[in-house]
């Protein structure tokens, strides 16, 4: 396959027509056509349906458009990368991130990377783990911010310093409200909203113990704000870490955070794979580096 094609065959996809496609890619139907054709041949598939509306990708041909955008994404990044000035770190450093505190290091380490050199950008990716984590393996991200970090034996991982803790958030109405602590008896039977990962494994389900089934798990939430505006609905109370839907220093919100009992913290860190592939994402992992470093002084 060449990049050329895969470059025509994603905008067929994107465009939904090949007419338009042809335009954009300024080359004519026929020479368009034939390529896509040509596609199909080599790889033995049928890649599209045509009907009124323009063109719908079959199976197969949703399957080729996950690869064909990382591929030519990761060619263009090369090609951007390379024709860089010798002396000149620029570009963009592509971080995939869950919802955590963790992230005002990385901030400090972003504004030294820019001091130094104002040619680089970054671009952010909100999510979970199981989110990201496929991105980040095909090169799409440089780096993966992960909560609960684990090991990985063919990435490179770099803990950070900052850990989260948890709670449960809830409306200053609630009567759980007025605890100094929750433990886990406090949430059985009451409508809970949590991260995705739940509470059938991991760090909830252990500290839940003998009530884990007792919970009654009414949503799950990648991204926080979403949490948020269910808890004041008034749908249920929520797992999250402290400062991340509220701060357990209060400051006049309608919500509460209050921390577990047990005590529950989660320690995260940066993900890479063994390889970085460009400059601008090295000048960043030194910053971080070095922030972890003023940090423990």
């Amino acid at each position: 396959m060449e990049l050329r094609t895969l470059k025509y065959f994603l905008a067929v996809a994107q465009e939904g027509n090949i007419t338009n496609a042809a335009k954009r890619l300024h080359v004519t139907q026929p020479t368009l056509s034939r390529q896509l054709a040509d596609l199909e041949r080599e790889l033995g598939r049928q890649l599209y349906t045509r009907n009124h509306g323009g063109v719908e990708l079959t199976a197969h041909g949703a399957m080729l458009y996950s690869y064909a955008e990382s591929i030519v994404d990761l060619a263009e990044k090369a090609e951007l990368d390379i024709k860089l000035p010798a002396k000149t770190v620029s570009g963009s450093v592509h971080i995939a991130a869950g919802e955590t505190k963790a992230m005002s290091l990385l901030a400090r380490a972003m504004m030294h990377v820019r001091e130094q050199y104002p040619e680089i950008d970054f671009q952010m990716y909100s999510g979970t783990t199981a989110d990201l984590i496929d991105g980040l393996v095909r090169g799409q991200y440089d780096f993966l911010l992960e909560c609960e970090v684990q090991p990985h034996v063919d990435m490179n991982v770099l803990e950070l310093p900052d850990n989260d803790i948890w709670g449960v958030v809830m409306l200053k109405s609630d009567p759980l409200a007025q605890r100094k602590a929750i433990h886990p008896e406090n949430v059985a039977g009451r409508r809970t909203i949590t991260s995705r990962q739940g509470t059938k494994v991991g760090p909830l389900h252990d500290w839940l113990g003998a009530y884990a089934d007792e919970v009654d798990v009414v949503a799950t939430y990648s991204l926080g704000m979403n949490a948020k505006w269910l808890i004041r609905n008034g749908f249920g109370i929520a797992f999250a870490y402290d400062e991340l839907l509220v701060s357990s220093a209060g400051g006049g919100s309608d919500l509460v955070f209050v921390p577990l009992e047990p005590r529950m913290e989660s320690k995260h860190g940066l993900v890479w794979r063994k390889t970085l592939p460009t400059r601008q994402a090295q000048v960043f992992l030194d910053a971080v580096r070095a922030e972890i470093e003023r940090a423990s002084q």
